[in-house]
């Protein structure tokens, strides 16, 4: 059962893909249901490659799920539950059999990746690289259409991971934004490109600027052009979690936690006071940790 996935029924009928009027099929997802019949979804059959057109997209944002150790990759199964989560969140068919053959006419699905627009101007990436290795997403839009964009890269991101923690949390992994300068498709091998941490571009809010793995310096605004920065717990990178479970997917199974004592805290008082740290970032951080006033004046 690895290499396939079990289906309800009634998915067929959500997505389209088959039609709900008996009389033009012939069958129905319920009467498939009633006579006790399984439904297996065997994307590993599939032996079409990445269409050759897709070459010539043109993409404005990138972000990827890289694995972290050398032989850590996601497994088969993986790709056959997203696909399927894919296709039923953003089916914009729902009974509509006009609109489901003319979306059909733009969604492309191969070996290990799919490729869709989603009627609002927006087109989607979602493909399996580097070996294995990576879950790569890349989007871009019409003219006007940016904010569908940003809402639907925090819902796409929110899948990814979602699945990836149902499917293969015993993996260690990283969230990246791929610079927006080197979105030419196809994107093989991310980790080879120059990528921002989403945990770095988070920390950098403040700053407006972070460090890629290459050491130099962008300004975040240009990482994600179309987004508005102003209210980070809302940011699209974050795919709907809460700023918290962030840290928690990204941090290595083998992290020590330390747990810091009162004198712990009297030590770090001491070394940002002797540091000159600024005191208006020194009652930001106090009152985040819980801390009164008074105990930061």
């Amino acid at each position: 059962m690895e290499l396939c996935q079990e289906m309800n029924p009634s998915f067929l009928r959500m997505t389209n893909l088959i039609a709900g009027d008996r009389e033009e099929t012939g069958d129905s997802a319920s009467e498939t249901q009633k006579r006790g019949e399984r439904l297996l979804f065997f994307p590993c059959l599939l032996s079409t490659d990445r269409p050759k057109k897709m070459t010539s997209e043109v993409y404005q944002f990138g972000w990827c799920l890289q694995c972290t150790r050398e032989h850590d990759f996601f497994p088969p199964r993986y790709f056959h539950v997203l696909s399927l989560h894919l296709a039923f969140k953003f089916s914009l068919s729902k009974g509509n059999k006009e609109l489901a053959e003319k979306l059909s006419r733009k969604c492309k699905f191969w070996t290990n990746g799919l490729h869709w627009c989603d009627g609002y101007g927006v087109k989607v990436l979602v493909e399996i690289v580097d070996e294995s290795q990576c879950v790569l997403v890349m989007m871009s839009c019409e003219k006007g259409y940016s904010d569908n964009m940003v809402s639907l890269r925090r819902d796409v991101i929110g899948e990814v991971m979602s699945v990836y923690k149902e499917s293969c949390p015993s993996l260690e992994v990283k969230e990246l934004v791929i610079d927006p300068k080197e979105l030419a498709y196809p994107v093989n091998t991310p980790r080879e490109m120059t990528v921002y941490s989403v945990n770095n571009i988070l920390s950098a809010i403040d700053k407006r600027e972070v460090k890629s793995d290459g050491a130099k310096d962008e300004k975040i605004n240009e990482i994600l052009a179309d987004e508005s920065l102003s209210d980070i717990s809302n940011l699209s990178l974050l795919g709907g979690r809460d700023i918290k479970e962030l840290g928690d997917s990204c941090t290595p199974k083998g992290d020590q936690i330390i747990i810091l004592t009162i004198r712990d805290l009297v030590e770090i008082l001491r070394i940002l006071k002797g540091g000159h740290f600024h005191t208006k970032k020194w009652l930001n951080l106090g009152l985040y940790l819980g801390l009164i006033h008074s105990d930061l004046t």
